[in-house]
């Protein structure tokens, strides 16, 4: 009988040590913007609202440092705000072109912020996206950049993997883009690579693609547009794949990619019953590939930036490997051959498939 009494008066003692937070008496903050305004950091926080007929709020506060900014919009709330349920961090341009250093230092010392957090940029101002994010169901944001990074073109982004490419060697901060289109419907558009700390070049949705099948491993899938030789146009949905980088020579990339595709319009001039002219497109979609990416790759070495991970590549292979010699003389001369096998599983219109 003791110990059952002293049992319940130490699990008595135990819980009045635990603050208590009841769900209808504070705000979860699901989205949090970080925007920039000369000196000043803006801040703007959605959250969802038990109490009232709205399905979520905006709050807006102004400070002179990244964490004066989420804890000023405490000041102007009735209740607590708390950040361990927060799905989005929306970053703006102006604030990824400075620097994303205090950022990612909020990251890492952060615990009540998850690692499966996305983090995103937009161009448009912060406000501006939030407020269409309020008028939507909760968690529309996080839902809306899960179903883009699962079915459509943008790449696997969290607070993990930024912190990941931020502080380890030999590969640089990639981030998905969120726009809005003239009629305020939210939609992602493309990939912002950073060199360092700043936001230093935008891809295009279909580059976005190319640079998502080069580095996810368990959501390759898209879907794009490819003119042909007779000026047709070929719409294909990627279903899933997998890519390897090997490095044969010191200045040689070996980038090998088996893409299995859905076609989902034929030219007119094409017959999916025809296996001829399902060779010539299979064909004619593996130059393309191989053109575009190595087109990309390029590009990323003109602009001395590495969201592949090159650099992490060979440091793996070379245990004296240097990273400032791997971005000044290296890296600017690596060949790359792209070598993209397509095996088309369906015509998207119920007839005809490739048989492999």
């Amino acid at each position: 009988m003791k110990m059952v009494v002293s049992f319940l008066l130490a699990s008595l003692l135990l819980s009045g040590c635990v603050k208590n937070e009841i769900i209808d008496r504070i705000k979860i903050l699901q989205s949090l913007g970080i925007d920039i305004q000369g000196d000043t950091i803006k801040s703007s926080g959605s959250f969802a609202s038990y109490e009232k007929n709205e399905r979520s709020q905006l709050l807006t506060a102004e400070a002179q440092s990244f964490n004066g900014a989420v804890n000023s919009l405490n000041a102007k709330s009735d209740e607590l705000v708390v950040i361990g349920q927060l799905r989005t961090f929306v970053i703006s341009e102006k604030y990824a072109r400075k620097s994303i250093q205090e950022l990612a230092s909020n990251l890492l010392r952060g615990p009540l912020v998850s690692n499966r957090a996305y983090v995103i940029i937009t161009k448009q101002e912060i406000s501006s996206i939030l407020s269409e994010n309020v008028k939507m169901p909760p968690f529309y944001l996080s839902d809306l950049i899960k179903q883009n990074i699962e079915n459509a073109n943008t790449p696997l982004s969290n607070a993990h993997l930024l912190l990941d490419h931020y502080y380890g060697e030999g590969q640089d901060v990639y981030l998905p883009v969120l726009d809005k289109d003239e009629s305020g419907v939210l939609h992602m558009d493309g990939v912002g690579i950073f060199k360092e700390d700043k936001l230093h070049l935008f891809l295009s949705d279909k580059e976005a693609l190319f640079l998502k099948i080069l580095k996810d491993t368990k959501t390759m899938t898209g879907s794009c547009e490819i003119m042909t030789k007779q000026k047709e146009t070929i719409n294909l949905k990627i279903l899933h794949g997998k890519h390897n980088i090997m490095l044969e020579q010191k200045d040689t990339a070996v980038i090998s990619l088996k893409l299995i595709i859905e076609l989902k319009d034929l030219p007119k001039t094409k017959s999916s019953m025809d296996k001829s002219d399902l060779l010539e497109l299979k064909q004619q979609i593996e130059h393309h590939f191989a053109s575009e990416i190595s087109a990309l790759l390029k590009k990323f070495q003109m602009n001395a930036v590495d969201p592949i991970g090159f650099g992490e590549i060979y440091r793996s292979k070379d245990r004296n490997w240097n990273e400032r010699e791997f971005k000044t003389k290296t890296y600017p001369n690596i060949k790359f051959e792209v070598k993209p096998e397509i095996i088309i599983s369906q015509s998207g219109v119920g007839i005809g498939a490739e048989q492999r």
